[in-house]
């Protein structure tokens, strides 16, 4: 009797100490899960918290090279209207009737290598660091990772019109016409007087304006123009949309405030 007295109480042991282990088992279990939630979800504060950091700089970064961008711009158009007007005069018959001073408009002829240079330390940082790969939004990841192309093909046409400017058009220019004369008329300079005076040297405009090979470069040139134009300004709809996407995500941004200090950038 007393045997199996003990093999019963034995038994109910067992069924407390087994009832027990999986009861602090199960609480350990629970701990570590929710100790990882913890940790998961904390590594995810700091993930957002940086992404919007990183966008946010992008943000501001675009606003900046958008200035530089706009200015550029509308040098270049300035230099298509100038182009436009100087072609209404040429010809075998060509003669400055125009109230403008043809030696203010041949300025825009002589010095139109105007370029977008865009800030890029904000978005070479987002690319090389690794950093576009806490970019939840998918949209907005790949207009970001498409800049540096876009890029690329700006600049090589900008090259392009500047190799015609430096090696074709502005050596026939200096043979032809005054860069001295040209210099009195438009002011671009913020800290000295680009004014030179006029030179005392001949220049017939009525020549020029009959000489073919000056309105082939005239043409080249504006078409070559028209052209950046039409790449600058799809650029610009790629910045505002990734700006627009960026203020859709944090609406609650001061964005006025954010662009207060931009930096206007390289503007030549």
């Amino acid at each position: 009797m007393r045997i199996l007295k003990l093999i019963r109480n034995f038994g109910k042991l067992n069924k407390d100490y087994y009832k027990y282990a999986f009861i602090e088992i199960f609480l350990i279990i629970a701990g570590i899960l929710i100790a990882l939630e913890v940790n998961n979800a904390n590594e995810n504060r700091k993930i957002k918290a940086e992404e919007e950091k990183v966008l946010l700089s992008l943000h501001n970064e675009i606003s900046s090279s958008l200035v530089n961008l706009n200015f550029v711009l509308s040098k270049k158009r300035q230099i298509i209207n100038a182009g436009t007007v100087i072609l209404k005069h040429t010809g075998p018959k060509g003669e400055w009737k125009s109230e403008q001073k043809f030696d203010s408009l041949i300025y825009y002829v002589f010095f139109s290598g105007w370029r977008h240079v865009p800030q890029e330390g904000v978005l070479n940082e987002i690319l090389n660091s690794g950093k576009l790969s806490i970019i939840s939004d998918s949209n907005l990841k790949v207009q970001i990772s498409s800049l540096p192309k876009t890029f690329s093909q700006i600049l090589e046409e900008d090259r392009v019109l500047r190799t015609g400017i430096w090696q074709y058009f502005n050596p026939f220019l200096n043979k032809v016409s005054s860069v001295r004369n040209s210099t009195n008329y438009i002011e671009l300079t913020e800290f000295s007087s680009g004014a030179l005076g006029f030179s005392k040297f001949d220049f017939e405009t009525n020549d020029l304006l009959k000489n073919k090979e000056f309105e082939n470069i005239i043409s080249m040139q504006s078409s070559y123009l028209k052209f950046n134009v039409e790449m600058l300004e799809k650029l610009k709809i790629k910045y505002k949309k990734i700006q627009d996407m960026v203020e859709k995500k944090y609406p609650k941004i001061d964005y006025l405030t954010l662009r207060e200090n931009i930096d206007r950038g390289v503007w030549n």
